[in-house]
């Protein structure tokens, strides 16, 4: 049986960052934001950029809760943008358009104990699906006993991806942890010697847990810029029909302005 933990409150940026507002902010026009934790960082920063860009005239409440909850959010009209961090699938609602923001990598993460140097396609489709249950069965292991798979839920936009691009299709076994955000998922990995799991490159690159390197290239931001590292995807900002009015010009900012470009450089990679 699946063990989900469940985030107790959804972080909520309002006004971004809690930066007082002036006087006419009552006349500010409000974007609202909802989706993917993986991408949660990047919007949040570009956001506080725009906002100090546009003083008095633009505020932001952004929650997280996962890409399918941006998804079903925004095509319900309940927010004006959804933040996925999966490509559009099939059975997404009609009429939503898909605006890619940035690339991020999918990183196999280990706890800083147990550096496992490399893995093949082959060996993390058997780990994450339940076939190799021992790290005795893994070369290069340093940890014993029963392999803990750390996963996220059904609704991260990150999950559809991993199983997509890394897995080549297969499913995460039902034995895995299930973590709600990507912060719970690291803080998972970094606490268990035994434990493996996944998260975005922004996660992995703060050196608190260990990157696993997937078919003899490493995963951080410089590979996954350079196209050498497989495991690539991207960040969307969604809306219902094409953007407009302050939802067209926020995204449009961050798909051309050299500002929006700079932020997206520290630790993802621009859309080219």
């Amino acid at each position: 049986m699946n063990r989900i933990r469940r985030l107790s409150a959804a972080v909520l940026v309002a006004g971004v960052a809690g930066v007082a507002a002036p006087a006419a902010a009552s006349a500010a026009t409000t974007i609202t934001i909802s989706g993917a934790t993986a991408s949660f960082p990047l919007v949040s920063l570009l956001a506080q950029k725009y906002t100090k860009l546009h003083p008095g005239k633009i505020k932001f409440k952004i929650t997280q809760g996962g890409a399918q909850i941006g998804i079903n959010d925004v095509a319900a009209g309940r927010v004006t943008i959804g933040d996925v961090s999966r490509d559009p699938l099939t059975t997404d609602p009609k009429g939503l358009v898909f605006y890619p923001i940035a690339r991020y990598g999918i990183c196999i993460v280990t706890n800083k104990a147990n550096p496992l140097p490399n893995l093949t396609t082959a060996q993390a489709i058997n780990i994450f699906t339940g076939k190799t249950r021992s790290w005795s069965g893994v070369s290069g292991a340093s940890a014993s006993g029963t392999i803990d798979l750390i996963s996220r839920t059904s609704v991260a936009g990150v999950l559809t991806n991993f199983q997509t691009v890394l897995l080549e299709g297969k499913k995460v076994s039902s034995l895995a942890t299930e973590e709600p955000s990507e912060g719970l998922l690291r803080q998972q990995v970094e606490s268990d010697p035994n434990s493996i799991g996944f998260i975005s490159n922004y996660q992995s690159d703060k050196g608190t847990v260990h990157a696993v390197g997937l078919n003899g290239t490493a995963c951080n931001r410089s590979t996954v810029t350079s196209g050498s590292y497989q495991g690539t995807a991207r960040f969307y900002e969604v809306t219902k029909g094409k953007a407009t009015g302050a939802a067209s010009a926020f995204i449009g900012w961050i798909e051309k302005s050299a500002p929006a470009k700079r932020i997206i450089s520290t630790q993802w990679v621009p859309i080219a």
